[in-house]
């Protein structure tokens, strides 16, 4: 086994591992340089993870792992692996009536429609489309410090509510103007792909504003994807203020963009990073695998007291 210690490379946004031979995440003082280099920067990227094994290992570096939440998400060989394209098809979808995609997911922080979000995630490629599939992923700990003191102030203390729900175009937050699924003449194989129609989950409130439970930096802590309104504010001005904050947290300095290589792997702080799927082409094929980091704590509660173990939206064939 290569003894050589890893070294961190940091990017804009992030830092790239670099060095690290499979087994060396084993040794206990890389172990703490890799977990101290993912606090300090959020975003770790790894190159050549080439085995399920070496994926799975890595990321228990940084945390327990659980199952993803919807059950069809996950691999049939692994359950603790989320699988996203490859033979898993969907619909494509046609974003302002002239760009037609497969994996356009909008900014979110993963699992924020529940009341434990997850700890982190690592996305693993598989197979890299011939163009575009890029994720982009965003610091919301810098786009808080960037804030002005009077937005801090305004934020400190207010709570907003979450629920699993369809994208939806005109949802703010948003990097499109007008979505639809695609008709079966603009896309045959998605429309022989079998749908998915998923339940609206309960009303989950969160904090705007969270200080990291181990860095203590304060984060803010919205999810766009799945944010529905600002506690005890008009719709309207709740509406302005989440795309107000939603297009801060998007902003380039906040944001690395990454153009995948097969077997790179993308960790995140799910606490403290929000990203998203630019999506590809319906002609060519994207396939990755992903882990899920068990959450240490509780960030939210239901809206509705009386909702206690009402559990998560399932899939219905």
């Amino acid at each position: 086994m290569n003894s050589t210690n890893p070294t961190i490379r940091p990017m804009a946004v992030g830092a790239e591992v670099l060095g690290l031979a499979p087994g060396r995440e084993q040794d206990p003082a890389v172990r703490k340089m890799l977990y101290d280099a993912w606090l300090a920067h959020g975003i770790l990227l790894f190159r050549n993870v080439e085995t399920i094994e070496h994926h799975l290992a890595l990321s228990r570096v940084f945390g327990e792992l659980e199952l993803h939440p919807l059950p069809f998400m996950r691999a049939s060989y692994e359950p603790l692996l989320m699988e996203m394209g490859g033979d898993k098809r969907g619909q494509a979808y046609v974003y302002d009536e002239t760009d037609m995609r497969l994996g356009r997911i909008p900014w979110h922080r993963d699992t924020a429609y529940t009341v434990d979000i997850c700890k982190g995630a690592m996305l693993r490629m598989l197979e890299v489309p011939e163009t575009d599939g890029e994720t982009m992923v965003a610091d919301t700990a810098m786009a808080y410090d960037d804030l002005p003191a009077e937005m801090k102030t305004r934020l400190d203390g207010m709570e907003y509510t979450t629920s699993f729900h369809a994208m939806d175009q005109s949802w703010p937050g948003q990097f499109w103007k007008t979505m639809r699924v695609a008709t079966a003449e603009e896309d045959p194989i998605g429309a022989q792909s079998p749908s998915r129609h998923m339940d609206d989950g309960p009303e989950v409130v969160h904090p705007v504003v969270m200080a990291h439970p181990e860095s203590g930096r304060k984060c803010l802590f919205l999810s766009p994807k799945d944010s529905l309104y600002f506690l005890g504010m008009e719709r309207n001005e709740s509406d302005a203020l989440l795309r107000e904050l939603s297009v801060h947290m998007r902003n380039p300095k906040y944001v690395y963009k990454h153009s995948w290589s097969v077997n790179d792997a993308l960790l995140w702080d799910n606490r403290r990073i929000i990203h998203a799927a630019a999506g590809y082409r319906p002609e060519h094929r994207r396939w990755a695998v992903r882990t899920t980091l068990a959450g240490p704590m509780r960030t939210g509660r239901y809206l509705d007291p009386a909702v206690q173990d009402a559990g998560l939206p399932v899939a219905m064939d």
